[in-house]
């Protein structure tokens, strides 16, 4: 019998991001989905139901990123997903120096349950993906 491979969604705009990020999760044995837009990483939610999701926090706004995060873990819509673990990347760092203070409570929204900075570091992304698939 085949070890259940974790499915991963990946929703980024960036499709070096995704070309970056799939053969390293390809090679820690996860099925990867990918969405390049929060439109279609909603759709690809309900239809793929995956195991953790990346998610990159700008797309087309600024907030894509938080409000689809807030969404599913506290919407209706969402609710058999609401424990998905979700990581957020994001190149704020990379493109300003410093990381984007975002302090979900005050906003009113619930935050994802871990963060990395672009670009990722392999081991790291599939060190803390295992840790979040585990609990």
């Amino acid at each position: 019998m085949e070890k259940y491979k974790a499915k991963i969604l990946v929703i980024d705009d960036d499709p070096d991001f995704i070309d970056a990020v799939t053969p390293i999760l390809e090679s820690a044995l996860y099925d990867v989905v990918a969405a390049s837009n929060p439109g279609e990483g909603k759709e690809k939610i309900f239809s793929e139901k995956p195991d953790l999701i990346l998610l990159d926090i700008m797309m087309d706004s600024l907030f894509d990123g938080f409000s689809l995060c807030n969404a599913i873990k506290t919407s209706k819509e969402y609710k058999e997903f609401k424990d998905t673990p979700i990581i957020f990347v994001s190149a704020v760092k990379e493109m300003t120096g410093s990381r984007f203070q975002f302090n979900a409570q005050e906003q009113g929204m619930v935050g994802p349950d871990d963060y990395m900075d672009k670009p990722v570091k392999p081991g790291d992304l599939t060190a803390r993906i295992e840790k979040l698939l585990k609990r």
